[in-house]
């Protein structure tokens, strides 16, 4: 079978070696995909286009087809047993409402605890 060895460092650095050494491979495949990815855009060189004559002066936001998030949000409130009528409105919040709640959350767990 060959020399075996019980000296802890040594298997550590062997162990760490080997992982080390394969994260480099899967790095350096990485790289190859990524220069032969058949799916990747070309890019092309840019044609100087002749410049617009008046840029507008707002862009509208995209509007959103919240149809569907309505529509879910009045399932949930008629499976509670709520009619339609019981709700006010029906807003998207922003991003950070996420963020918010969940910073409020931890606090309140974290008084609980202590």
């Amino acid at each position: 079978m060959g020399p075996v060895t019980t000296n802890p460092w040594l298997i550590s650095i062997i162990n760490m070696t080997i992982v080390f050494g394969v994260l480099a491979a899967l790095g350096v495949l990485m790289k190859i995909i990524q220069l032969v990815d058949p799916t990747q855009k070309k890019t092309e060189k840019p044609v100087a286009a002749p410049a617009p004559a008046a840029a507008p002066a707002a862009v509208a936001a995209p509007v959103q087809d919240d149809s569907e998030v309505i529509a879910i949000i009045a399932a949930a409130v008629a499976a509670l047993g709520h009619s339609a009528e019981d709700i006010a409105y029906v807003r998207r919040l922003p991003e950070a409402g996420w963020t918010q709640n969940a910073r409020i959350e931890a606090i309140s767990v974290r008084k609980e605890c202590f």
